[in-house]
């Protein structure tokens, strides 16, 4: 990721090598644009970082312009608490993940009930136990920090 700064020191994030070449058609670059020579064209690679807030389903984290620190440009977020309804919404979203993910755990697991299957005595137990727990599972009350059953072995 890079960004262009021109020599009004307006900046333009995110920028790329090929929006350079665009912009530039009659130049013929080098194959290899080291960092030199696209400072010469005011154009700077964005060390990437994380926000810190990538799960974090109650904040709202937004990119903006990165900052000069030392003589390196990095990614920057600004980050700020999100409104209820988007709080509400990020935890529908994540319900519907997790009974997706428990529906297919539970079909995964079918045959352990079948009038036919290997199993039985207290293994039958432990295997109804756990389908009863991916059951359960919508109970806890807080779909990013599910706690998911055991697989019996």
């Amino acid at each position: 990721m890079y960004l262009k700064k021109d020599e009004n020191s307006n900046i333009t994030y995110p920028y790329s090598v090929q929006q350079l070449k665009l912009e530039n058609k009659n130049i013929s670059f080098p194959q290899n644009l080291t960092d030199e020579i696209l400072k010469n064209w005011g154009v700077y690679k964005v060390e990437q970082k994380l926000s810190g807030f990538e799960d974090d389903y109650t904040k709202d984290v937004l990119e903006v312009e990165p900052t000069l620190s030392g003589s390196v440009y990095v990614q920057t977020y600004e980050v700020t608490d999100a409104d209820e309804f988007t709080v509400n919404k990020r935890k529908e979203v994540k319900w519907n993940e997790i009974r997706d993910t428990r529906n297919n755990l539970l079909k995964e697991s079918d045959w352990t009930q079948f009038a036919d299957s290997p199993i039985s005595g207290s293994k039958l137990t432990e295997w109804q136990t756990y389908r009863q727990s991916l059951r359960d599972i919508t109970n806890q009350e807080n779909p990013f920090e599910i706690t998911w059953p055991e697989l019996p072995i």
